[in-house]
């Protein structure tokens, strides 16, 4: 064993058991400082943490650790040392860690290395310096490009970033209004109480002023007949927002007579525009139909989290599995249940590809995030065709170390 691997050996006597993945009277658990200390963080012992995370020697997750456990004149060597090892999170603190500390120029390059190395609130950090002239001088441009690129990670907070550029600075308030619509669709309050606002605003005469007056009217402000009859002359006008909106109410029969011929031609007409939500709605239009798969890949390659498990369904249905696993894969690590449970199934099982009990192992715990002991069942009856270490990494993924060491206990009794 190297140093740098700071490895506890934690040996216990075990009966001998053959197979792959059976028992060894030589066998020895293997967990590393920075598991140790998360499972002291789990029961609430941040003494015994900190001793786990500083024997963990150069691993940029413990410095990270160590840094928000210090005090805040402490905080910046442990997060610098961890964002030097490449840790987006640790680089990302430093820079708020300057921000507060009124170094904006400081806080700017730590934003800036934190998006390099991947963390997806930085981004809108930066658009915010950017905006406000802080570390940096003003540039709408490039505050709006960050929020941009924050809004494609499904950044709630840039929705409404870029609602108020656009209400504010930048002033398109068709633009500002559908930004603020999809901040408030999130559950976003503060963008509610900003449509409210603007709604008197949205006076200009264009198509895509008239669409978001429609929008606005016939799904948050309660008022479906008269937002229709704006979405109407919208759709007509090949605006793919108002045609899928107006569809939606036309499936529905919401504030219009129901027509879902006419609905399915306006979702078909947005999704070929490139509207990926009027994508899903067409599959889920097209139901049993085969055409159904190809809108739901575009919905799903284009962000539509709702389509990944839907794909993954349809997919499998056509014993296409390999493709499905990795789409309920994508829906489970989005937190939807029923894709971490298929996932955990389907790697058990060896659907979509070879067993892998690690990965079943871990989206069984996974789904205790969620507060369903569903998995626990399936996971004791797994358990026992695995390593300890195999066992370990189940935990390491799933951010359940207790309940894997006790899977470990429970097994060496």
């Amino acid at each position: 064993m190297t140093a740098a691997l700071h490895l506890i050996l934690s040996c216990r006597h075990r009966h001998a058991r053959g197979g792959r993945s059976g028992w060894q009277d030589n066998g020895c658990v293997t967990w590393q400082e920075y598991d140790l200390a998360m499972m002291a963080i789990e029961r609430r012992d941040p003494v015994a943490a900190r001793e786990h995370l500083e024997r963990a020697g150069e691993d940029g997750r413990a410095l990270l650790a160590l840094g928000q456990l210090a005090d805040d004149a402490g905080k910046p060597v442990f997060y610098e040392r961890a964002a030097e090892l490449g840790n987006g999170e640790a680089a990302y603190n430093l820079g708020a860690w300057h921000a507060r500390h009124h170094d904006y120029p400081a806080a700017l390059r730590w934003y800036e290395r934190a998006a390099e190395l991947g963390d997806k609130s930085a981004r809108r950090m930066i658009g915010i310096m950017y905006a406000t002239g802080q570390g940096v001088a003003v540039d709408n441009n490039v505050a709006e490009a960050h929020w941009r690129a924050a809004a494609a990670t499904g950044d709630t907070r840039a929705f409404h970033d870029l609602g108020t550029m656009f209400a504010y600075h930048k002033v398109d308030l068709a633009e500002a209004a559908y930004w603020y619509a999809e901040a408030a669709r999130e559950g976003f309050e503060p963008a509610n109480r900003e449509l409210a606002l603007l709604a008197p605003r949205l006076s200009e005469d264009t198509t895509r002023t008239r669409t978001m007056r429609g929008v606005l009217l016939a799904f948050f402000f309660g008022k479906p007949a008269a937002g229709a009859r704006l979405l109407a002359v919208s759709a007509a006008e090949n605006d793919p927002v108002a045609q899928r909106s107006y569809a939606f109410l036309l499936q529905e029969g919401t504030g219009v007579e129901k027509d879902r011929e006419q609905a399915a031609a306006l979702f078909r007409a947005a999704a070929e525009a490139g509207d990926a939500w009027a994508a899903f709605n067409m599959a889920s239009v097209l139901g049993d139909h085969p055409d159904a798969v190809r809108w739901l890949r575009a919905a799903a390659e284009n962000g539509i989290g709702a389509a990944y498990p839907a794909l993954g369904d349809r997919l499998s249905a056509l014993d296409q599995d390999e493709e499905a696993l990795s789409w309920y894969v994508r829906a489970a690590e989005e937190g939807h249940q029923g894709a971490m449970r298929a996932a955990a199934d389907w790697y058990r099982d060896g659907y979509g590809g070879p067993v892998n009990l690690v990965q079943a192992l871990r989206w069984y715990l996974k789904l205790l995030d969620l507060g369903s002991g569903d998995g626990i069942h399936q996971a004791h009856s797994i358990v026992s065709r695995m390593t300890v270490d195999e066992i370990h990494e189940a935990g390491r993924l799933s951010g359940r170390y207790t309940e894997a060491e006790a899977f470990t206990q429970r097994m060496a009794q």
